[in-house]
């Protein structure tokens, strides 16, 4: 967000600064997308609801983590379906774009 830069193009420097570094690509941290949940309710303007909104996407991040679904996708993207499908629980219309 603060950098305002092309993922992919992040990410083809970050392999090349890792082969580089002789970074062990297979051994790198792996992100955990509940560290974005509440961050990006609080940026969709749930009101009062925030704090359940985000427990319920964090519930289904969980539920994507325990079925593998979130693996080989970002962060961010498994961040912006769980609250997709919270909004729609607890009656707010949120698009896709939001």
């Amino acid at each position: 967000d603060v950098l305002q830069t092309n993922v992919y193009e992040l990410g083809a420097v970050f392999l090349k600064f890792s082969r580089l570094l002789n970074l062990p690509l297979g051994k790198l941290p792996i992100v955990d997308p509940s560290l974005y949940i509440h961050r990006f309710a609080s940026k969709l303007e749930f009101g009062d609801k925030t704090h359940a909104v985000a427990m319920t996407a964090l519930r289904l991040v969980s539920r994507m983590k325990r079925d593998w679904m979130q693996t080989g996708r970002r962060p961010a993207g498994i961040c912006g379906s769980a609250l997709f499908i919270a909004a729609k629980i607890h009656s707010f219309h949120r698009t896709v774009k939001e």
